[in-house]
């Protein structure tokens, strides 16, 4: 049976960030609650996510859109023949510094950061004013279905510390 738009799909979590601890149950049904509940024209198959490492971020950003700085996501599209939904590649500890200096919650950081990649995927864009008003809108509701339904995973994040 083909799974069609707005049905759960399996999160395939690669956690490539040692100071990150993420439970992939939660992620997965992070992704759950925001295709059931969220009303976004989701693609279906299956959703790769990678946490990856500030250097490693900006290897990719450099990469495939040629800059060499470090970014919070960068969502790639899935291919529907290979039931793939897409990827999304974030970086926790970005999210972790701006939670850091901003005095916010660090799981509702990186969930906003996943939640930003999906709506990338369900055809959102950020690119100019309107479109990037538009996202914060539906990040806005993103972050509301999930608070509402208690699925924010709850991710710890421990600094590397350096030896002196």
């Amino acid at each position: 049976m083909k799974e069609s738009p707005n049905e759960s799909k399996r999160a395939q979590v690669n956690n490539a960030c040692p100071s990150l601890h993420a439970d992939s149950v939660e992620i997965e049904a992070l992704f759950a609650t925001l295709d059931r509940f969220g009303g976004f024209d989701a693609p279906s198959g299956e959703l790769s996510i990678a946490f990856l490492s500030k250097a490693e971020i900006s290897r990719v950003h450099q990469q495939f859109m040629d800059d060499p700085t470090p970014t919070d996501v960068i969502t790639f599209p899935g291919d529907p023949e290979f039931n793939m939904a897409g990827e999304i590649c974030v970086c926790p500890e970005i999210a972790y510094e701006y939670a850091l200096a901003n005095r916010i919650d660090f799981s509702k950081e990186l969930s906003l950061y996943l939640a930003h990649g999906y709506l990338h995927l369900c055809g959102f864009d950020d690119i100019d004013d309107d479109q990037r008003e538009e996202m914060r809108r539906a990040e806005a509701t993103a972050m509301k279905t999930l608070s509402q339904r208690n699925r924010i995973p709850d991710f710890r994040y421990r600094p590397e510390t350096r030896d002196e």
